[in-house]
């Protein structure tokens, strides 16, 4: 009976190639991109999921009070680790992490490689499970000069050299001896590195590291629990563990679960509020939606053709065969459709993959070696058949054989309605997509535009490293005499990034229950010109004054002055913890940071040994590339034993956006797809409505009707569909993009040229796909339909 119901299956199949091909092809894509999407959001989901005991391992959070609101960060005191390990019994083990210090210079014999690295405490490989290749996680940091290297970074320095005991340089400076080689760091782990260096060598390096006190949070702290059940008595304990130790510090320390940090990384007021999680979820959403799409796709096909098949029903009917043995049979069919889209799917997600990961920017790849995955593929396939044939199914066998034959039968009215709401919800999702990519690029465009108080074309970043510690400003005038840049300075950090604050700033007329966040950055020379940054009032901080390089002087950004309420801020004294501080300029706003979150009070000091970056400004009268090629040379001179590194301002910006550009990619891409299935399954309806009413046509013709009046007869009805969609999901879109853009501080305001231009896409499309079938039909010629009358 089975290996019946399958011949009978593939010769209906075979018999209707058109029909056949329009259903698989749409289920195909709709079922590959329903795979990239869930590849996608797999890669997420299983985040530092290769780590044994990763659920008895936490993070600890740091909460400060601030503004009236609970400031959430990472970042911790050295000596947070061993008071945990202390005072907390169901502790294994405590360690803190430092990377963003870590990079350098890595040489072994005559190889040099730029790697990026991570300083962490003894027990670092007890805590998280790498798989060592060579040596052994309980040695592998003991040494304080030891470091553990991946096998690719391996590889890179050695070759097939036996890596172990292997000295090599960072910095050209500190010899390191080769304890361990791991597997490679996976791309959806938290902490990426190539090497792992003792946190004895970060605190050799930064002696301020080593007496840093409870008030200083630089570290990242990592415990692992016996077991998840003591994370309430942990937490307990830490809550006042900072201020016992430190009077008048009310920061409360708190453990957060290792796994949630990817997906749920945002906070409000000391309080998990989502993050990767809820793109995550969209995504999923998407997913389904467009399966579902190719579903709606599949009804829409077979129903259409149920005048088609009603004899065949009848008739078997008729011979005795039951409602059961009909069902069976179409749901066969359906499933062999589906699982010849499923391996279709497998092959476009195959091909397609590279330029997915291209446009998202990670590694995914197809579990081929897990029979779970297969499982799961081979489910989705059935699953899907079951889901795209169930109503056709239902709704075929349920013919009266009577009508049938006797030729009384001319289809379901309700039927029809359900097609005709099933083409509905196929456009109005589509609608929907367009409306969001639109919004999404619109927001995207609205930020980019919006001034960021400096001027980041042709301004260029060098990272001071090796010998520019010292030779900064030989660089800097040397490029200067040449005529390469017109300006130049050393700062902090870069303008494009964030770093340090306090809350420790004191004004004249300071309330006692008033406390406000300011960022702290360091400039050099020339900080304003250099920079773009508008010069408000007063002065610049010079290397030629010596309050400035004293660092008795700042300079503050105009929210500054605002928030402390000053008329004439030049000159005033203001107190940063016990240090007295004169203000000696006051300079516009510029974005540091978020470009969409307002900008908050700074406070700016000479930057002198604080520098890690050269900003200079290149001779607009020059061309790029040879005051690039110029720059290069000069740090080659300069700096011999580093590769010359120089990052252009404006495309480190662009990066800012990068998780809206890669939403409105998605949806655009998606969307895309979407209307391609749509169309597909009206392109079907539309032939087929074509197919039905030919004879209709004939007469129309032979009574004088014109081309132009008989696409439109045929056109009209999928047309109405069409527009009821675009009714229909413009509040929905209205809704979901303002509840979108409430996370963003500056946003766009919803257009009503958005919902037009989306109706109007859809619609050309639209018209597109029906008038095919709608002029080729009218341009028949009516002998052939009416010869039989």
């Amino acid at each position: 009976m089975i290996r019946n119901y399958f011949k009978i299956a593939w010769r209906n199949i075979t018999k209707r190639k058109g029909f056949s091909f329009l259903n698989v092809g749409g289920l195909a894509l709709g079922m590959a991109s329903c795979l990239l999407l869930l590849l996608y959001v797999s890669y997420h989901l299983n985040f530092d999921k290769q780590f044994n005991n990763i659920d008895n391992i936490y993070l600890v959070e740091n909460n400060q009070q601030g503004d009236g609101k609970t400031y959430t960060f990472g970042s911790t005191p050295r000596l947070a680790a061993a008071t945990i390990k202390t005072e907390i019994p169901d502790v294994v083990k405590a360690v803190r992490v430092i990377n963003y210090t870590a990079e350098g210079l890595l040489t072994y014999k005559n190889n040099s490689f730029k790697k990026q690295g991570l300083f962490a405490d003894d027990g670092f490989f007890d805590v998280f499970s790498y798989n060592f290749v060579k040596g052994s996680a309980a040695n592998a940091l003991k040494l304080p000069n030891s470091v553990v290297v991946t096998e690719k970074l391996a590889k890179t320095l050695f070759g097939d050299e036996d890596p172990i005991g292997k000295i090599i340089k960072r910095n050209n400076q500190l010899p390191l001896q080769v304890t361990g080689v791991i597997k490679d760091v996976p791309s959806n782990a938290t902490f990426q590195f190539e090497f792992v260096m003792p946190w004895v060598m970060f605190e050799d390096s930064n002696a301020w590291a080593k007496d840093a006190s409870w008030g200083s949070n630089f570290a990242r702290t990592i415990v692992q629990l016996k077991s998840p059940a003591a994370l309430g008595g942990a937490n307990k304990i830490m809550k006042d563990m900072v201020a016992r130790h430190n009077d008048g510090n009310t920061n409360q320390l708190f453990l957060y679960p290792f796994p949630k940090l990817h997906l749920y990384s945002n906070f409000e007021n000391g309080k998990p509020a989502g993050g990767m999680i809820d793109q995550i979820k969209l995504f999923v959403l998407l997913a389904i939606c467009l399966l579902l799409v190719a579903c709606v796709n599949f009804m829409n096909l077979s129903t259409a053709r149920s005048e088609e098949r009603a004899k065949e029903v009848g008739i078997r009917k008729a011979i005795g065969s039951g409602r059961g043995a009909l069902i069976s049979q179409f749901i066969t069919e359906s499933v062999i459709l589906s699982l010849l889209s499923t391996a279709i799917a497998v092959v476009i997600v195959i091909v397609s993959l590279p330029y997915f990961n291209t446009l998202l920017g990670i590694q995914l790849q197809l579990p081929f070696g897990q029979w779970e995955a297969w499982a799961a593929l081979i489910g989705i396939g059935l699953f899907t058949g079951l889901l795209a044939g169930s109503y056709p199914a239902f709704y075929l066998s349920a013919f009266e054989p009577i009508k049938v034959l006797k030729g009384l039968f001319k289809g379901s009215t309700s039927a029809l309605s359900l097609r005709k709401v099933l083409v509905v919800v196929q456009f109005g999702f589509a609608v929907f997509l367009i409306i969001a990519t639109i919004c999404i690029y619109k927001q995207i465009k609205f930020v980019q535009d919006k001034s960021t108080g400096f001027d980041k074309n042709n301004l260029v970043e060098i990272p001071i490293e090796g010998d520019l510690q010292k030779q900064s400003n030989v660089l800097i005038n040397k490029l200067k005499a040449d005529g390469v840049i017109t300006g130049g300075t050393t700062f902090s950090a870069s303008i494009t990034s964030s770093g340090n604050n306090t809350w420790g700033v004191s004004w004249p007329g300071k309330r006692d229950d008033q406390t406000v966040l300011i960022d702290i950055f360091h400039a050099g020379d020339d900080f304003t010109k250099t920079a773009g940054v508008k010069l408000l009032d007063g002065r610049e901080l010079s290397s030629s004054n010596p309050l400035d390089t004293a660092r008795k002087t700042v300079m503050i950004n105009e929210s500054a002055a605002k928030v402390m309420n000053l008329k004439n801020p030049v000159g005033t004294i203001i107190n940063w913890g016990d240090a007295r501080m004169t203000i000696v300029g006051v300079y516009q706003d510029f974005v540091w940071g978020s470009p969409y979150e307002k900008t908050r009070p700074m406070m700016t000091q000479f930057a002198g040994d604080y520098s890690s970056v050269i900003d200079v400004r290149l001779n607009p009268g020059k061309s790029i590339t040879a005051n690039v090629e110029a720059i290069n040379k000069a740090l080659k001179n300069v700096n011999p034993a580093y590769p010359p590194t120089v990052n252009f301002v404006d495309s480190d910006f662009e990066k800012k956006f990068q998780n809206e550009k890669l939403l409105a990619t998605l949806a655009n891409l998606f969307g895309g797809l979407a209307i391609i299935i749509s169309c597909l399954g009206l392109f079907g309806l539309a032939a087929y409505a074509a197919e039905q009413r030919v004879k209709e046509i004939g007469v129309r013709k032979v009574l004088g009707a014109s081309v132009t009046n008989l696409a439109a007869l045929l056109s009209k009805d999928f047309l109405k569909l069409v527009a009821i969609a675009i009714v229909l999901a413009v509040p929905f879109a209205i809704w979901m993009m303002n509840k979108w853009l409430q996370n963003y501080e500056y946003h766009i305001t919803l257009s009503w040229w958005m919902f037009v231009v989306a109706g109007l896409i859809t619609v050309i499309i639209a018209v597109a796909t029906v008038s095919y079938q709608a002029i080729r039909a009218a341009l028949a010629n009516p002998v052939k339909s009416l010869r039989s009358e």
